[in-house]
């Protein structure tokens, strides 16, 4: 069964009082779960695994591409989604779920995520880290900072202990947390410690095979401290906003540690950076746009690319070889983003998923040898290029003279005259929209309305200055920027003023409250909808303030709860204590074959605050 994802109340009745088009798509052909997201290839080449719905929920679907007739095996468990997935050897394959639970003693949602171990049939499933006292109260338990791809069984993992469970005994609830660094065996699922950390580590600096090169330690003041050799080499001020942040290491002869920094233009590149020197040359940067991610090679770790946005989500990689087959693939996918998803040893094969404005993604199969692509599954198969409307980039001038970003989706059919209009600013507010497939503002385009999505100031993308000119603002010039571009829109003669609705999700339905609340002239008529908006700015800045607080004491990252309690029940991993219950383990007839973001860390706490984006890395091939 499909999972819809439509808005509801205000949104609803706006968007279906207005007369659509003859037969557009249905809102399910929207809003069901896509049907292509990840999708990896094992090492050799002969099993592909990859996330698609499976009952309502994103599962693991594994296929023996050696042998099509061959059963399909899924991997799912309760309540729980599928985040990655990667193989670490040929038969062996590591899932990350997540689930979104409540906790017994409050009502905080939070994320818990396991990390699942299985063989290419998926059976023989394991919970990393199975036998950790520590496991239960845990929330991020998932967090693979080495994959060792020179050891077959092993894969490090950092996690948080306290001194009562470092010596065995059950958590105290005020007693000091370290981060310490785990060896696991991805067969059996048992940890063994292999460094103790500190109530100040906050990150490990690995060499990709084990080792540590060295550590973060975060002080009171909200400083990290660089430490390698057991010396504190660099300080960083990390308060409102860090000015480095490392990500990994270079592939190749020279390998060096990567770091993600301010450039000369004031856009954030990607650098490599020694202990002796600092930061050095370049490895990726764009005068006009922040590197959005460093891209790392899926068994390896190792950081081998960089993805920026301009109108579109663009892929750079640093070998040549690599970035011969990015060209090849976006000179035969034109005006559409490609990114290289999963590719097997030998290089001869490739997953490739691509979309555009227009595109919904699909996820293929492309051969080197023979050049041929072959799609493995489109994630929205009903919706075809001809049911999508027209999506342009919209640039304007705010009221101080800012240039803005923005993008305006198109009804099909429709001449752009006079039309009702959605402005659907995105949430973060340090996040950004682009002309990659939008299922939400096709669907409102589908039903008759122009859509504008504006990366007003304080959006991410467009360098620190542009983020820094958010600060304050948020319902003074962030709002200009939303009234200019009706203003434009009026002005071009594409939207009817008295039909304006702003919808917002998140901190972009705090975006539409405001703008609803604070009627400027620009608007005769103007309604305001949101979708799990922000709706209190006081408790928004309480709940900055507390991840701030979480961060200063190094817990934001690794997500531990301070009072000691087992795991919610609705969540479970195979040999978990005291919740055993394996992996669902199924066939599968289904003709589904199939993207996200593993977000970890202070990014990941940030991102529940409404300040930024999860997930500074992305595993890739």
């Amino acid at each position: 069964m499909k999972t819809g994802r439509i808005a509801t109340g205000l949104c609803a009745a706006f968007f279906f009082a207005l007369p659509a088009q003859a037969d557009p798509p249905s809102a399910e052909a929207f809003g069901a779960l896509p049907l292509a997201e990840i999708g990896r290839l094992s090492p050799d080449g002969k099993h592909l695994a990859v996330i698609q719905p499976i009952k309502g929920r994103s599962g693991v679907m594994i296929y023996d591409l050696s042998s099509p007739s061959a059963q399909l095996h899924a991997v799912a468990l309760d309540q729980a989604v599928a985040e990655d997935i990667f193989w670490k050897t040929d038969d062996r394959l590591i899932c990350i779920f997540v689930a979104h639970l409540k906790q017994k003693w409050s009502n905080d949602i939070h994320a818990w995520s396991r990390a699942i171990s299985v063989d290419a049939n998926g059976q023989n499933a394991v919970l990393l880290l199975r036998d950790a006292i520590f496991l239960k109260e845990n929330l991020r338990a998932a967090d693979i900072v080495d994959r060792a791809p020179n050891d077959p069984w092993h894969v490090y993992i950092d996690a948080f202990e306290t001194n009562a469970e470092m010596n065995g005994e059950a958590p105290l609830v005020h007693d000091a947390y370290s981060l310490n660094l785990f060896k696991v065996n991805v067969a059996l699922g048992s940890a063994e410690l292999v460094r103790h950390g500190n109530p100040h580590t906050v990150q490990y600096l690995m060499d990709g095979q084990g080792g540590t090169i060295g550590t973060i330690e975060q002080d009171s003041d909200l400083k990290n401290h660089v430490m390698i050799g057991g010396k504190d080499v660099m300080k960083i001020d990390v308060r409102g906003g860090r000015d480095l942040d490392f990500i990994g290491l270079t592939g190749g002869a020279n390998s060096a540690l990567a770091v993600e920094a301010g450039g000369h233009a004031g856009t954030i590149g990607l650098f490599t950076w020694a202990s002796a020197g600092g930061l050095g040359n370049p490895l990726f940067s764009d005068a006009n746009y922040d590197v959005s991610d460093a891209i790392q090679d899926e068994r390896t770790g190792l950081i081998i690319g960089a993805s920026y946005t301009d109108d579109l989500s663009q892929n750079r990689y640093f070998e040549s070889g690599l970035q011969h087959v990015q060209s090849i693939l976006e000179k035969a996918f034109p005006a559409q983003s490609v990114q290289i998803v999963s590719r097997d040893a030998a290089g001869s094969s490739y997953v490739v998923r691509t979309d555009g404005p227009r595109n919904p993604p699909v996820l293929s199969l492309y051969t080197s040898a023979n050049h041929q692509v072959n799609i493995i599954q489109e994630a929205y198969p009903s919706l075809k290029s001809s049911d999508l409307g027209e999506v342009r980039a919209y640039p304007y001038t705010a009221k101080d003279g800012l240039d803005i970003h923005a993008y305006l989706t198109l009804p099909p059919g429709k001449e752009p005259r006079n039309l009702p209009t959605v402005i659907f600013p995105h949430g973060g507010p340090e996040s950004r929209d682009s002309m990659n497939f939008n299922w939400w503002a096709q669907f409102m385009a589908s039903r008759g309305y122009a859509v504008l999505q504006p990366n007003y100031r304080g959006s991410s993308g467009y360098g620190w200055n542009f983020v820094k000119a958010g600060d304050g603002e948020w319902t003074g010039k962030v709002q200009d920027d939303l009234d200019a571009g009706i203003q434009k829109l009026v002005s071009d003669g594409i939207a009817d003023p008295k039909r304006i609705c702003i919808v917002g999700g998140s901190w972009g339905g705090y975006l539409a409250l405001v703008g609803a609340t604070f009627t400027p002239d620009v608007r005769d008529q103007l309604c305001g909808a949101l979708r799990s908006g922000s709706r209190s700015l006081h408790r928004h800045i309480l709940r900055i303030g507390e991840c701030l607080r979480l961060e200063a004491a190094a817990r934001c990252r690794q997500g531990r709860q301070q009072a000691a309690g087992a795991i919610p029940g609705q969540f479970r991993g195979p040999g978990e204590d005291s919740h055993p219950a394996d992996p669902q383990r199924q066939g599968h007839d289904g003709r589904h074959r199939p993207e996200r973001n593993r977000g970890a860390g202070a990014e990941t706490c940030r991102q529940g605050c409404g300040i930024r984006e999860a997930g500074r890395r992305r595993p890739l091939p």
